[in-house]
């Protein structure tokens, strides 16, 4: 055969590879091929997503045997989901089935020529699915999960007679959370209680929510559903504990509540998979209604109502669906109480005045020791910002990296201080990658750390496991101090935290003064300030920046790992808003720090610029502002400190002028 015929065979032999492909030779044959999507990785979707595929699989349905799943994650990013529809369509999938109302609004616009199967929808007729249960898209079917307020506030009334005023936390940006809580408001206006909510923006936001809630008289948790709020409840319910206010929760899931009274997200999507396996078999999605699926449950936990120190009525636990029992000596201690409950014991000493004037004091002390737990955030931000000059974004992912790296091996028996070490040298690590990004690939500043946050998002995830980690009654650095000093073992949550942050912020304000002070941080501190003269002065640059932004990131995470251990649990989506809260520190620290103070009264003016910045928002949160405003007395709080040096040197300018004139 001629040598001048081998490239055109070579040529050949790809187009035939290539042309079987196209006709059939991908290797998922005639399996139906399921795009299945959420938009991020939070509890309640996690739970929908895990029922929706255990319900496949109970009929026989097993992935990449008889049918195919293309799962996607939007990761909280909402244009992405037009991507991953988009994507759908050029997989040629054959059916979808969305987890959410803003995913199946996404797939109503794009998604027209094939099935959608909806779960975790707590109202497909507000998204425009359908005018009613019958009267739908053609194309589309699905479960929404209707959760009733009237009946939990039925049942904390049945429990606690004696508690009137009730309240709730909420996300504001979760048109579910808004949706519910507006039914919850009127339920608990037809049996005459008073409704108290509270927006909260973010995760770090609960345990001061649940103080808020207290210093507004409220004397128990009525918690509706809401997707952020479900992924922090065991700050929920760590603080409540604390406080003593009851929790009752209207959908099934929390861990460590005394009552549960719904339906679970897990029972839904298992819903949303019985829907797609008739899709699957044949059926036509317009002829099949959508579901309501409403199994009522109620769940006493005898474990948590000790916990919170409560009797749960022998009738209420006679009719319950589930109940978690408790073992030993606690065991028959609930067990006796229960054979003489009376509904509502011990409802009045919750909602007593003595117990509501010392929460007023336990609200701010509990923001100052959120304070605390910002410190080494605040350092960490003031590193890169105004030591290095470097305008670096990874902290948003490197906090939540030190709360999953703790969390994790925390969950896996390993001792609290040695998790909260390694948290610290994970994020040394992510910062480090952001600064070769920068030095050796020649990346933007913004740029290397915008990419670095964005990937330690997967990596959080891979790191736990799952979107949410709870550390409700695990062993913390707060029950190691009570070991070492048993008197601890008797103060209050707060307090025992309270020292732990006190004495690792005294040990790292120390350690990073004096490591500033040293050759090598002034040296460090000369690559920010003037990179000229230090290369000059033959220093590696370029190290210098890897090494401040490890170090600046490595403390940014201390702070997420030990933010975890105070507020009971790690979640992927916690360190949004952080590096916001680290510049309003800065900001803070070096507005209230005289000229003349050195270097070390510098890193202190920023640790209490970090407990300053949270004492604002407990203010915000305290005086009922509109949550709608949060956001909006958080760029105020922040621009006020702007102004006030501007401000002050106006004023000093003007007495000298008066001055002179005299």
């Amino acid at each position: 055969m001629p040598r001048r015929l081998f490239p055109l065979i070579r040529v050949g032999a790809i187009a035939a590879v290539f042309l079987a492909a196209a006709c059939g030779g991908d290797e998922r044959g005639n399996r139906p091929i399921i795009g299945v999507v959420q938009i991020s990785s939070v509890q309640p979707m996690d739970e929908a997503r895990e029922g929706f595929f255990q319900a496949m699989a109970d009929s026989g349905y097993v992935k990449d045997v008889n049918v195919t799943f293309l799962e996607r994650n939007a990761q909280g990013d909402i244009p992405t989901l037009s991507l991953i529809m988009k994507e759908f369509l050029q997989q040629n999938v054959t059916q979808v089935a969305t987890l959410s109302s803003v995913a199946t609004q996404t797939a109503l616009k794009i998604i027209t020529d094939r099935p959608i199967v909806f779960g975790a929808v707590a109202n497909p007729y507000l998204i425009k699915a359908g005018t009613s249960a019958t009267d739908h898209r053609p194309n589309v079917t699905g479960a929404e999960i209707p959760l009733r307020m009237d009946v939990p506030f039925a049942l904390a009334q049945e429990v606690f007679p004696g508690i009137t005023v009730w309240g709730t936390l909420f996300d504001p940006a979760d048109p579910f959370a808004e949706f519910y809580l507006e039914k919850a408001k009127q339920a608990a206006e037809a049996l005459h209680l008073k409704f108290v909510p509270i927006a909260c923006m973010s995760s770090q936001d609960i345990v001061s929510g649940v103080q808020a809630l207290r210093a507004q008289g409220v004397g128990g948790l009525m918690q509706i559903p809401s997707v952020m709020i479900a992924g922090g409840s065991p700050a929920l319910v760590k603080a409540a504990r604390e406080l003593k206010m009851p929790v009752v929760a209207s959908n099934t899931g929390f861990v460590g509540v005394p009552l549960s009274s719904g339906s679970s997200f897990r029972d839904n999507g298992y819903a949303q998979g019985l829907l797609m396996i008739r899709v699957l078999r044949g059926a036509n999605p317009a002829t099949i209604p959508f579901q309501s699926v409403s199994i009522p449950q109620l769940i006493v936990d005898l474990k948590g109502a000790a916990d919170f120190g409560i009797t749960i009525p022998a009738a209420v636990i006679a009719r319950a669906t589930k109940v978690i029992p408790v073992t030993g000596a606690v065991a028959g201690a609930v067990a006796g109480a229960v054979a003489g409950a009376v509904a509502g014991a011990g409802a009045p000493a919750l909602a007593n005045g003595v117990r509501h004037t010392s929460s007023q004091w336990g609200f701010w002390f509990s923001a100052m020791v959120l304070g605390l737990a910002f410190a080494a955030l605040a350092w960490g931000v003031y590193i890169a910002s105004r030591i290095l000059r470097f305008p670096d974004i990874t902290p948003d992912g490197s906090f939540p990296l030190g709360a999953a790296v703790a969390a994790t091996m925390m969950v896996s028996g390993v001792d609290p201080l040695f998790a909260t070490i390694a948290a610290f040298f994970a994020g040394m690590v992510a910062g480090y990658v952001t600064g070769l990004l920068h030095t050796r690939l020649k990346v933007t500043e913004l740029l290397a750390g915008i990419l670095v946050m964005t990937a330690l998002y997967s990596v959080n995830l891979h790191v736990m496991g799952r979107s949410n980690i709870s550390l409700l009654d695990r062993a913390t650095l707060a029950t190691r101090l009570a070991d070492l000093v048993p008197a601890v073992g008797s103060w209050s949550n707060d307090a025992a935290f309270g020292a732990v942050f006190v004495i690792v912020m005294l040990a790292l304000g120390l350690a990073l003064t004096w490591f500033l002070r040293t050759d090598f941080g002034m040296a460090l501190r000369a690559a920010g300030d003037n990179p000229a003269m230090i290369t000059a002065q033959g220093v590696d640059r370029r190290g210098m920046v890897e090494l401040g932004l490890a170090l600046s990131n490595g403390m940014v995470a201390l702070s997420g790992a030990l933010m975890a251990q105070y507020q009971g649990f790690a979640d992927v989506t916690m360190g949004v808003g952080t590096l916001v809260a680290g510049m309003a520190a800065v900001i803070l620290g070096e507005t209230l720090r005289p000229k003349r103070w050195r270097l070390g009264a510098t890193i202190a003016m920023v640790a209490v610029g970090g407990v300053l910045f949270r004492t604002l928002i407990a203010l915000a949160l305290r005086i009922g502002l509109n949550p709608v405003d949060l956001k909006l007395a958080t760029a105020a709080f922040v621009l006020l400190t702007l102004v006030l040096p501007q401000l002050r040197l106006g004023a000093r300018l003007g007495l000298s002028r008066a001055g002179a004139t005299r």
